[in-house]
């Protein structure tokens, strides 16, 4: 049997070179399909520069005669450009008529040669035609064509991309007993398959075949066994098949072997066992990566130790593996999940100074986190607002939960201005704060003595046609009754009524004070009365 029918979609030189390379930045989750790079013809079939639409109806149903007089002479060796050529027109025409595109091909004899027909079959499949490239697969007696290797491994993976293994595995035996072997790496697709699925057990029983049919597994295909029994939840058994790749020496365990069984261990509330497999890994000369260490991440974040990740981060930068924006994202959020707010501003700034930009969601969430703490430790006040600016800074949204705290936070930092500012914004937004951060803001400005100032905020509340609470209401009575002006307490008090609310306090009898200020305080009700919240 020639090799080239044992062995399909064989890399071209161009990229023999750099599988290897490819290999090793594959993740875990990744089967290993860089090494089913298809011929350079198939490469090709995914060029951009195709003909404008306009055009494309008509020249895909000219016959092939004409369409050739139209372009420029070409090789017929040369297959990449007619291939090319083909797939060009064959994704500008409607779906409907794409098959009867192919009818017309071959009646006009352009599709003689079963590698021609190959390489579109994989063209087809290349663009996630899987539904075209199974009605071309059914009808190749049409075209007098006989399937080979590569026709049942495109097939293969045709089934495999579409999310049916079964009849993937259909195609295999049928490949099998055809008097086809396929190669190491048509089966791993198979097998990764199965385990995306869930069905370990089919994939085993594909490892088997392979056995029986001369095509020995590689790691490529252990790594896919482990991250499916890892997906199911039989990490021991993942536990034990590591430990027998590592003992048999034919396909030692890669890192990516060792972190599909650490991130089982991890899913399962297992992280401190799923170090140990890293300083193993470490000690036999693998070099951990960034999904390696973001899996310990994931771990410790999902057990509630997110602190661990801290010093985990640290480690990972010392053995020269820089942290990108997965494993700062991962720990911050893990932080911020169980409130470790200090520890999350750390890692916040870091991600700042490396140069990340934090995700929207996230720095909203740190910003309500770092304006709690900052109620009780005075020396976060100013990160909350350094924090709010480049909320700004950035274009970022600020969620209304978000602008109440950073509204209450003002209030604390006794900057009453920036609080009211950005209550005012809020409500220009269309967001409408909480009671409680109206009755803060009501209670900072009478603090300060703005009294004037608080009723505004009152009456504000009243134009968004809402009911401000009875605290709102006692804040600016209790107010009025210290200042001795009890023409604006029992204004207040009257507008509480209007509203149906009966305040706590009630006004205090007028004194002398009182008296001397009666024309102030019937300025005020003049205001009040406009604004409709007196009687």
């Amino acid at each position: 049997m020639p090799s080239s029918l044992v062995s399909p979609w064989p890399p071209p030189p161009s990229l023999a070179s750099t599988t290897h390379q490819q290999n090793q930045l594959l993740p875990p989750t990744a089967l290993p399909l860089s090494l089913l790079q298809p011929s350079s013809l198939t490469l090709s079939l995914c060029s951009k520069n195709a003909p404008s639409h306009s055009t494309a109806r008509h020249v895909a149903l000219l016959p092939i005669s004409e369409e050739q007089e139209q372009m420029p002479e070409v090789d017929e060796r040369n297959s990449k450009v007619r291939v090319q050529h083909f797939v060009e027109r064959i994704r500008l025409i409607p779906v409907s008529e794409r098959l009867e595109f192919f009818h017309l091909i071959h009646k006009n004899g352009g599709l003689k040669r079963i590698d021609d027909f190959n390489d579109i079959l994989m063209a087809m499949v290349f663009l996630d035609e899987f539904e075209l490239a199974l009605k071309l697969f059914d009808e190749m007696p049409l075209y007098d064509l006989k399937p080979d290797c590569w026709t049942y491994s495109i097939m293969i993976r045709c089934y495999c991309e579409k999310d049916d293994p079964v009849e993937a595995k259909r195609v295999a035996d049928q490949m099998i007993d055809s008097g086809f072997k396929p190669n190491v790496v048509t089966l791993t697709i198979l097998v990764n398959s199965f385990c995306r699925k869930g069905r370990v057990q089919m994939a085993f029983e594909v490892e088997e075949m392979m056995g029986r049919n001369g095509c020995e597994p590689n790691v490529q295909t252990y790594n896919c066994l482990l991250k499916g029994l890892c997906y199911v939840g039989r990490v021991e058994e993942a536990y034990n098949l590591l430990r027998k790749m590592k003992e048999n020496g034919v396909n030692n365990p890669d890192i990516y072997s060792y972190t599909a069984v650490m991130d089982g261990f991890c899913k399962v509330g297992r992280s401190d066992e799923a170090m140990e497999l890293l300083n193993e890994a470490v000690e036999v000369g693998l070099t951990p990566n960034a999904i390696t260490y973001n899996t310990l991440f994931n771990g410790y974040c999902k057990e509630g130790r997110p602190r661990k990740g801290i010093k985990l981060l640290k480690r990972m930068k010392e053995r020269g593996c820089w942290p990108g924006y997965i494993s700062y994202s991962t720990l911050l959020h893990g932080l911020l999940k169980w409130g470790k707010i200090k520890a999350a501003l750390l890692v916040y700034k870091e991600m700042i100074d490396v140069g990340f930009k934090v995700d929207e969601r996230m720095v909203n969430t740190l910003l309500r986190g770092v304006c709690r703490k900052s109620w009780t430790e005075e020396s976060l006040l100013n990160d909350a607002y350094e924090l709010f600016e480049k909320m700004k800074n950035w274009m970022y949204d600020v969620y209304p939960n978000t602008y109440c705290l950073i509204i209450h936070t003002f209030c604390i930092g006794k900057e009453i201005d920036d609080a009211l500012v950005n209550l005012h914004a809020m409500v220009r937004i269309g967001y409408f704060p909480r009671m409680v951060t109206i009755n803060r803001i009501i209670q900072a400005l009478c603090e300060e003595g703005r009294i004037d100032e608080a009723v505004s905020v009152l009456v504000l509340v009243c134009e968004m046609r809402r009911i401000p609470s009875k605290i709102s209401f006692n804040l600016l009575i209790d107010e009025f009754s210290k200042r001795g002006n009890l023409l604006g307490a029992c204004s207040v008090y009257g507008a509480a009524l209007k509203q149906s609310v009966i305040p706590h306090s009630k006004p205090r009898l007028c004194t002398t004070r009182d008296r001397q200020e009666r024309s102030v305080s019937q300025g005020f009700v003049q205001v009040a009365r406009k604004e409709s919240i007196c009687l």
